[in-house]
């Protein structure tokens, strides 16, 4: 909290001596702030790996303009009190939110509290990127006073109110109540006006479609905020509160079947020209991108024909998948969810815990890289405790030795573990991180050998760094975007990432032998993933923790051929004891790896 309390002294003495030294207007001209921004002008345009296109931006995006005379005051000031209390009293930067934030954060030692304002919120929207830079939030302060100085509060805050994200594609107000209300927005109550209030902090995080509790908590905590501020009545909070959310069955969906991929490389895009999807969407660019469509009609059509277990009332079970050329780390084709609509929840990219199938990077690679073990090294599998530390083998059997090459195909946790400690835990976690896998120091103990971490790993993460195995030991950056041009072809981003070594290309090819035998061997735990030629995978899976219930967390198999890795992983978006599968990595991820690949 140190560091953030010197960078916010630096930015707020840094703004005061910039607009001391001369006029807002003179550093906006430098910023060139362009009024037309706030409208929508041509569409960008995202192509295949053949070039061809298949979508254009913005035409279709989810957005209804609505006039803040149409508004009633609770929606407006729903807003208001929740993000910028002190939204009428500012000139567009608010140095008692400044501090207030910066002592609250410090207080909790977490960044808990953010301090920009409405103002501020809408010039980055519209002109700026989402970069965490100071520059880039002295850009911010200076441009929100300059709106301050063009328009009047009202109009700042309908053209907010009109253009902020509020998550499953909607933008705006008037989209977002008609995508989960199924009404106008002038039309909406205290309870619905309060639970779209609350999105902005994390659209997808809050939204009542992916999480109903958390949107449900979200909600108390703006109708306490809106009844502090006298907004509404403490009766009026509590019957609020109470109030049931019912969601609208009518829902805005991109039709486009590769939704999931174009919103991934449309955030790739935008961040590598440093700009906000807002202006990415209407600056007329060309991206390409390495989008393979057979591999994404097999993908869409795997997951698709696949009789998954039954249903929860609210919730499905949901499914992750990513596909990388390992040879380039071209992104060729994603899976962003069963129900996935445009710029959603993306499942390949969000975090789950990665039970075994961090096995082959935290511990046996490490181990061959060592020079000290080789496949056919034994090592003791039977029941043992690490200090307080006491695994289990999956099944509760033991083998007595095993060869390394055994206890990876069957998945044995005692030997990794034992394994992981005699290389050491900083060996394993190392090697984790090279293979682009981001830790936390928390992780650094012997439960990294199954898995257990603190933040978790994408599909996206597993594939790039199992690519590593594929291609000599080399990792290539996973990537979506190849190349960017303006609207007159001009070029003004081409993608190539640096080839970085991870392991020797000995110790690549016999992890590959050894992750073949998980597929193959008759003990293998992934035999569901054969595709009928040399394959190499990993399954993973991590239990549910609640007692009287034999079920499971999350369900992954990562595997691949000489040109392509697919990372699956299939799981809940919020797991209970009514929400849980049934099936473990060798089950499902298996299957779904195997109905894609074997046409690859």
């Amino acid at each position: 909290m140190t560091n953030n309390f010197f960078k916010t002294l630096l930015l707020f003495f840094s703004i005061s001596t910039l607009l001391a030294g001369c006029s807002t207007s003179e550093l906006v001209n430098e910023i060139n702030l362009d009024d037309t921004k706030l409208q929508f002008e041509s569409n960008t345009i995202i192509y295949d790996q053949d070039n061809h296109e298949i979508q254009r931006l913005s035409a279709n995006q989810n957005r209804e303009l609505v006039s803040l005379k149409e508004l009633p005051e609770y929606l407006k000031m729903a807003f208001v009190v929740t993000e910028d209390k002190r939204f009428y009293e500012h000139n567009g930067v608010d140095p008692k939110g400044i501090f207030r934030a910066l002592y609250n954060n410090i207080k909790s030692g977490t960044k808990k509290e953010g301090a920009s304002t409405i103002t501020q919120q809408l010039a980055r929207n519209v002109y700026l990127s989402s970069e965490k830079t100071l520059a880039r939030k002295s850009k911010e302060v200076i441009i929100a006073a300059e709106l301050e100085r063009k328009y009047t509060k009202d109009q700042i805050l309908e053209m907010y109110l009109n253009y902020i994200y509020l998550g499953s594609g909607a933008y705006g107000m008037q989209a977002a109540a008609q995508e989960y209300f199924g009404k106008d927005a002038k039309d909406l109550t205290i309870a619905e006006a309060a639970l779209l209030a609350g999105l902005p902090k994390a659209p997808s995080t809050y939204s009542p479609r992916h999480n109903l509790e958390l949107a449900k908590e979200r909600r108390g905590v703006v109708l306490s905020l809106m009844r502090e501020n006298k907004i509404i009545s403490a009766q009026e909070e509590k019957e609020a509160n109470g109030q049931e959310i019912i969601l609208s069955q009518e829902t805005f969906k991109k039709h486009s079947p590769y939704q999931a991929y174009i919103d991934f490389a449309a955030k790739e895009a935008a961040d590598g020209l440093k700009i906000s999807l807002e202006q990415l969407y209407h600056g007329g660019y060309h991206i390409y991108t390495n989008l393979d469509i057979h591999v994404q009609k097999s993908m869409n059509a795997a997951v698709s024909n696949y009789y998954f277990q039954e249903d929860e009332r609210d919730q499905s079970v949901e499914v992750g998948m990513t596909s990388v050329d390992p040879k380039t780390g071209a992104v060729t084709a994603l899976y962003g969810g069963r129900n996935y609509i445009y710029q959603d929840l993306n499942h390949s990219t969000t975090l789950y815990q990665p039970g075994s199938v961090i096995k082959p990077l935290a511990v046996y690679a490490p181990a061959l890289e060592t020079g000290l073990w080789k496949p056919d090294s034994l090592i003791k599998d039977e029941p043992m405790s690490f200090g307080d530390y006491s695994p289990h083998n999956a099944g509760g059997s033991y083998h007595g030795y095993v060869t390394l090459a055994e206890a990876l195909a069957r998945s044995l946790n005692i030997p990794a573990v034992s394994l992981l400690q005699e290389i050491g835990v900083n060996t394993g976690f190392q090697f984790v991180e090279n293979a682009g896998i981001t830790l936390d120091p928390n992780d650094r103990n012997l439960s990294l050998a199954l898995g257990g971490l603190t933040k978790g790993v994408s599909t996206l993460e597993m594939a790039q760094a199992y690519g590593a195995f594929a291609n000599n030991g080399v990792m290539i950056d996973a990537h979506a975007v190849r190349n960017i041009t303006d609207r007159d072809g001009t070029s003004l981003l081409t993608v190539n990432p640096p080839a970085k070594k991870i392991m020797s290309a000995e110790t690549a090819q016999e992890m590959t032998e050894m992750l073949q035998g998980v597929i193959s061997k008759p003990y293998g735990t992934g035999k569901a993933a054969n595709i009928g030629r040399p394959v190499a995978g990993k399954t993973g899976t991590t239990q549910l923790n609640i007692n009287g219930i034999d079920g499971n967390k999350d369900a992954w198999f990562t595997g691949y051929t000489d040109h392509l890795v697919t990372s699956i992983h299939i799981g809940f978006d919020r797991t209970d004891k009514n929400h849980y599968i049934t099936s473990g990595g060798g089950k499902t991820p298996a299957e779904l790896f195997h109905w894609l690949m074997r046409d690859q």
